[in-house]
């Protein structure tokens, strides 16, 4: 039997193995705040160009992204009920797929057209999407995440490199005492580094970290693309680090899209100053951080010299350390050492995983359980 190697995990177009995987699951794919009543957006998703709109009532749906027709993207179109009209010549497809309307032909033959159409659900301020086969199981809930007194906020960005480098770097804690040193809840990478032990879990990963200092953490990996940890502060005002859910979706092989929750459990005047100096902060970033790091990278710039209040340094910086190492990663002169643990540890689940999945044989039920799976601040 042929051997899954790691350049099988970073190709995600269709027919690929990872990306048939990774297709089984759901996938946030947008921001539910970016999607207006009424309007359609082109995304691309693991190589596949689709369209994204939402009905008139609101329900946000997902189908092939040009009209078989003539091959116009069909984001131009018009939203009509819960269905979109082609702005060519007015072919108007159901939020099933169906064609429901050809105005200039005579007769129609709309029975024999359709486009595909794939489930979606709006959650935690994301949509997310089912792009396997068959019927899509059932839509992780994270109960800790929907139900508290505070602030949920969602974001999102796009990478330049292969999701898998950004998978892989949330389960590395070494790299926060050198990439992040100097930020706020960082720590001393030379002095203060820490142990890692990491172990299977009935999500994914736990990864265990203890620093020389004392200080103890704890995250959670979950199978095949989430991760669960206390973030890093990003408010002088608020104490303590955020809790948040990551998620790594492909772009393609070279890009991918980081979709984040993140609750910060203030009460509710805390919660409209926190909200308030958030938007000033944002306001101020007028240099994109991923522009930034093209330029650093290129040594046309250094990074002492930016402005940390002009853009987002955590993004910023994690640009650095991530495309820096190539847009897709020849991983077989890696020299993994103790602090990789959780690395090594990704690579052999999803070795196994896809192993699994190419020959038929049983699949771990990866189940998230938040009473179990606990998340401490490093």
């Amino acid at each position: 039997m042929v051997r899954i190697e790691y350049d099988d995990f970073v190709r995600t177009g269709p027919g690929t193995i990872a990306g048939r995987y990774l297709r089984s699951f759901w996938q946030p794919v947008y921001q539910a705040r970016d999607l207006g009543q009424a309007r359609a957006r082109p995304i691309r998703v693991m190589g596949v160009d689709l369209t994204l709109y939402r009905g008139e009532d609101s329900t946000p749906h997902l189908i092939d992204h040009r009209c078989p027709h003539r091959g116009l993207q069909l984001s131009v179109g018009r939203i009509e009920g819960d269905a979109i009209r082609c702005f060519y010549h007015g072919w108007k497809f159901g939020a099933d797929g169906r064609c429901l309307e050809q105005p200039a032909e005579r007769p129609p033959f709309c029975d024999k057209i359709r486009v595909r159409s794939y489930p979606v659900r709006e959650y935690l301020g994301l949509i997310f999407a089912y792009l396997g086969e068959g019927a899509p199981p059932p839509l992780p809930r994270y109960p800790d995440f929907e139900d508290f007194e505070g602030v949920l906020e969602q974001e999102c960005y796009r990478r330049a490199c292969s999701y898998f480098q950004n998978l892989e770097n949330s389960i590395d804690h070494v790299h926060v005492g050198f990439v992040h040193h100097g930020q706020a809840g960082s720590f001393d990478g030379v002095r203060d580094s820490p142990r890692i032990r990491a172990e299977e879990s009935p999500w994914g990963i736990t990864c265990h970290i203890e620093r020389p200092s004392g200080r103890k953490g704890m995250s959670q990996f979950g199978m095949p693309n989430v991760f669960h940890l206390q973030g890093l502060p990003n408010d002088p005002e608020i104490a303590g680090h955020r809790e948040f859910l990551a998620w790594w979706v492909p772009i393609d092989d070279t890009s991918h899209v980081q979709f984040g929750v993140y609750a910060v459990r203030v009460s509710a005047e805390k919660a409209r100053l926190y909200l308030a100096r958030q938007s000033a902060r944002a306001g101020a970033r007028t240099m994109p951080h991923a522009a930034l790091a093209e330029r650093i990278l290129a040594g046309e710039i250094d990074l002492a010299d930016v402005d940390p209040a002009t853009t987002d340094m955590v993004r910023l910086v994690d640009d650095i350390s991530q495309i820096g190492q190539g847009r897709i990663v020849d991983r077989n002169n890696d020299c993994t050492g103790q602090s990789d643990a959780g690395v090594v540890l990704i690579r052999k689940l999803w070795a196994r995983e896809l192993a699994a999945f190419r020959d038929g044989a049983p699949l771990t039920p990866w189940r998230y359980d938040g009473a179990t799976l606990q998340v401490a601040k490093s």
